[in-house]
């Protein structure tokens, strides 16, 4: 196994993708803190809905748990992956790290579903289908919380992808990847290329519609 070289046991704190893993973190233990809970059961906005006042409570303070548990994990997961030996543990950590990110993107969805009741105020009143259009760069600072929590989980997903793609590019080049791994860069690549090609596609039909209109 090759061992991976680093003058800065501590680099991963100067790496895009941490600082933006932090300030996930922070963003989403200051949204649950706002979770009614066993102490304030009604909160600021009481709670409502079939499953009664207790069943509601039960359901949301699992959630903050779950949610503030899987923005740890985006985040620490880059740190142990940077503190391992080999560059493919490194990347297999990003890994975790963006199932972590995808959960809590996912968890932020239903709450912009309205799944959840008594956490109106996080989220809102945009709809789901809205949200996924927004850009994510640069944040909008005046849009509800669990709204700027997934378009935090958004850049990230798109941040872990491309450093994983960096990593295996640099495998390759040193031919420490599977063949099972280098077919899959190859059906990336072209998965890529086949998204440019029919946007382009797509971009030229739209053009032409327009001159004929």
């Amino acid at each position: 196994m090759t061992l991976r070289q680093t003058d800065n046991p501590y680099g991963y704190r100067e790496l895009l993708v941490f600082k933006k893993a932090e300030q996930l973190q922070t963003a989403c233990v200051s949204i649950t803190s706002h979770f009614p809970n066993y102490h304030d059961p009604k909160g600021e906005r009481g709670l409502t809905g079939e499953k009664g006042v207790e069943g509601n409570l039960k359901t949301l303070v699992a959630l903050a748990d779950q949610m503030d548990r899987s923005a740890r994990s985006v985040k620490q997961n880059i740190v142990e992956g940077w503190k391992r030996n080999s560059t493919r543990e490194y990347y297999d950590f990003l890994g975790f790290s963006m199932g972590a990110n995808a959960e809590l993107e996912e968890d932020c969805n239903d709450i912009l579903k309205g799944i959840y009741k008594g956490i109106e105020r996080e989220r809102g009143d945009r709809e789901i289908e809205q949200v996924e259009k927004l850009p994510f760069y640069p944040l909008d600072t005046h849009l509800p919380p669990v709204v700027q929590l997934k378009l935090r989980c958004k850049e990230l997903n798109l941040l872990f992808h491309k450093l994983q793609q960096s990593l295996l590019g640099k495998m390759s080049d040193e031919h420490r990847l599977s063949m099972a791994d280098n077919l899959n860069r190859t059906a990336q690549s072209e998965r890529t290329n086949d998204e440019w090609l029919r946007r382009e596609q797509e971009k030229l039909q739209r053009e032409e519609r327009e001159k004929g209109e």
